[in-house]
C-alpha cells in the first residue's frame, strides 16, 4: 500500500505541475460557460455539454495516458527494477493518471457551470454529467494503460490507443446502427441492451438520457 500511495503521488503532482492538466480544466471550464451562457440556460446547453464530455473525456484520457506512460518509461523501468510489487507501480501510476484527468473534468464542468448559472435546479441531471466524466475518464485511462504496457513501441502503443477511442466512439455506434437496419423486423430489443451496454461511451450517454424528462 505505501508504494501505490508513493507512486502515486509522484504521478499525480508530476501532472499538475505540467500545462496540460490546467488547460484541460479550463477547456470544461470555458466550453461549460460558453454554452449556457449563449444558449441561455442550463437546461439547452445540457445535450450539447452532455456530448463534450462523453466524446473529449474519453479521447483526452487515452491520447494523455498512453504519453504519458511512454514519456515515463525510463522512470517506470527504474521502479520496476526495485524489490516492489509491479502490481502496485502500476497502480500507482493508474490512479496518479486517471485522478487528474478526474479533477480536471469535474472541476472543470462544475465551476463553469457554477459560474455561468449558479441557479441551475436539476442538480441530479449536473451530479450525473460529472460523475459520468469522471467514470469515463477512469475506464480509458485504464484502457490506454493496459494498451501502453502491451507495447513496446511508442508510435504502435499509442496509435492502438487512439483506435481504440476512435472504435468505441464511432466506429461502433455505426455497427450496431447498421445491425438495427438490417435486422429491424426481428425482435432485437434484447441486443439492443447489451450491445449499449458493452460500450462505456453509449452506456454513461443512455445512463444520463434517462434521467431526462425526454427519455
Amino acid at each position: 500500500m505505501r508504494t501505490i500511495w508513493s507512486v502515486f503521488k509522484f504521478v499525480f503532482l508530476d501532472n499538475l505541475k505540467s500545462a496540460w492538466a490546467i488547460v484541460y480544466l479550463l477547456f470544461y471550464a470555458l466550453t461549460a460557460y460558453a454554452l449556457i451562457y449563449f444558449t441561455g440556460s442550463f437546461n439547452r446547453s445540457f445535450a450539447s455539454l452532455m456530448n463534450v464530455v462523453i466524446l473529449i473525456a474519453p479521447l483526452v484520457s487515452t491520447m494523455m495516458t498512453s504519453m504519458y506512460y511512454f514519456n515515463k518509461t525510463d522512470f517506470i523501468f527504474l521502479l520496476l527494477s526495485q524489490p516492489v510489487r509491479r502490481s502496485d507501480t502500476f497502480l500507482g501510476l493508474y490512479f496518479g493518471v486517471a485522478v487528474t484527468h478526474s479533477l480536471a473534468v469535474g472541476l472543470g464542468l462544475g465551476a463553469g457551470i457554477l459560474f455561468a448559472s449558479p441557479d441551475a435546479q436539476d442538480k441530479t441531471v449536473l451530479f450525473l454529467l460529472i460523475l459520468s466524466g469522471v467514470l469515463l475518464s477512469f475506464v480509458f485511462c485504464s484502457l490506454a494503460l493496459f494498451i501502453s504496457v502491451m507495447s513496446r513501441d511508442k508510435l504502435k502503443g499509442i496509435g492502438m490507443a487512439m483506435g481504440s477511442w476512435l472504435f468505441l466512439a464511432v466506429i461502433y455506434d455505426a455497427l450496431v446502427l447498421m445491425y438495427f437496419i438490417v435486422f429491424a423486423d426481428y425482435p432485437i430489443e434484447e441486443h439492443a441492451i447489451v450491445l449499449t451496454g458493452m460500450n462505456p461511451i453509449d452506456l454513461a450517454r443512455v445512463f444520463i438520457m434517462l434521467k431526462l424528462d425526454d427519455a
